[in-house]
């Protein structure tokens, strides 16, 4: 539904996705708002919101107003699920109302977490009592949305299905994995598509220039434990916490030693920092993360690090894993050392 949709360039008024893969749901979702919105020059008529922090009066206020110079309004609210929603004292409903006459100029997208409504696709093709149940274990306005507006539902992978998504995923990042590569990720990092995302972030940097992983390769990316991993050490500097960052680092060595790897991504953590000391003042989420070089989710993190860290620590993190990487390349001495004394340049 989603690539027919972008095929098409015909986006319907409204459309809700959710389902136990989270990581599809929001990248099917900043798939279709980078799209819907790209025609938008302006910039004053693509909203991101949280639902959390609206009601759902407020969205469908926003999703009426006209689009200002523009011919599409897009407003994509995320945890929609969290929305504060009720009918009115009269019985009135602004869900269906909505429905019944949604504004032809907007793009409403909302993304959510529900729970109950898991397995719904399946259920409508085997039994339709079964299905109905489901709505109606929702909240509203949800039980509304899923009999009278189009959904995209993501459920849980298999893990054959698993193998065929970290195929396709290598492929998007320009990878040929070696036989038996999609096996051993899985073994080691579970059936999680974020974690695997993550483990794919990680070999694509780990390769640099090259194209092709070999089975040395992907053991060395693999070797990590979930506690103590280079993303998890990436965290504790940029939460400034040098004794965690320590312990982290160290328990990473003595298991795998693989400090290229550490050096490789804490040199893209620290780059992606430093491009985001200039774009604190803008406000396109997509547009942010293409510049930086990150995921959209990851963006608050990011920016909780710099505020930590500071510009002047990030400028000299960068200097001193170069001047890392030359140690270890050019001296006989402990890796781990060099390594633990660069985590305390960093953090001083």
């Amino acid at each position: 539904m989603i690539d027919q949709i972008l095929k098409s360039g015909k986006f319907p008024p409204i459309l809700l996705l959710f389902g136990e893969e989270d990581l599809l749901v929001e990248e099917d979702a900043q798939r279709l708002y980078d799209a819907a919105s790209a025609q938008d020059t302006t910039g004053m008529n693509c909203d991101v919101l949280d639902g959390e922090e609206m009601s759902l009066d407020a969205v469908l206020s926003i999703a009426r107003s006209f689009p200002m110079m523009s011919e599409r309004r897009v407003v994509w609210v995320r945890r929609a699920d969290k929305l504060t929603a009720s009918k009115g004292k009269k019985g009135t409903d602004p869900m269906q109302s909505y429905l019944d006459a949604p504004s032809t100029s907007t793009f409403l997208l909302l993304t959510a977490s529900l729970v109950p409504a898991h397995g719904i696709t399946a259920a409508l093709t085997k039994s339709a009592i079964a299905a109905k149940r489901k709505v109606a274990a929702l909240k509203y306005p949800f039980n509304l949305l899923l009999n009278n507006a189009p959904y995209g539902e993501y459920p849980h992978m298999r893990e054959a299905q698993v193998g065929v998504w970290l195929e396709k995923r290598a492929k998007s990042l320009g990878i040929t994995l070696p036989r038996g590569a999609t096996e051993l990720l899985v073994a080691k990092t579970g059936t999680s598509l974020r974690d695997l995302a993550m483990e794919m972030e990680k070999l694509s940097s780990y390769l640099g220039s090259r194209l092709e992983a070999t089975p040395d390769d992907i053991q060395a990316i693999a070797g990590s434990s979930r506690e103590f991993n280079v993303f998890e050490l990436q965290k504790a500097i940029g939460k400034a916490n040098t004794s965690q960052a320590t312990t982290i680092l160290t328990r990473m060595m003595e298991t795998d030693r693989q400090e290229m790897l550490i050096l490789a991504m804490l040199t893209r953590y620290m780059t992606s920092l430093f491009r985001l000391i200039d774009l604190r003042g803008v406000s396109d989420r997509a547009e942010i993360a293409r510049i930086a070089g990150i995921k959209p989710f990851a963006i608050g993190e990011y920016f909780d690090a710099l505020d930590h860290l500071g510009p002047a620590r990030i400028e000299r993190a960068l200097s001193v894993l170069r001047s890392t990487e030359a140690t270890l390349k050019s001296t006989s001495t402990d890796a781990m050392t060099v390594l633990q004394l660069m985590v305390a340049r960093i953090l001083d």
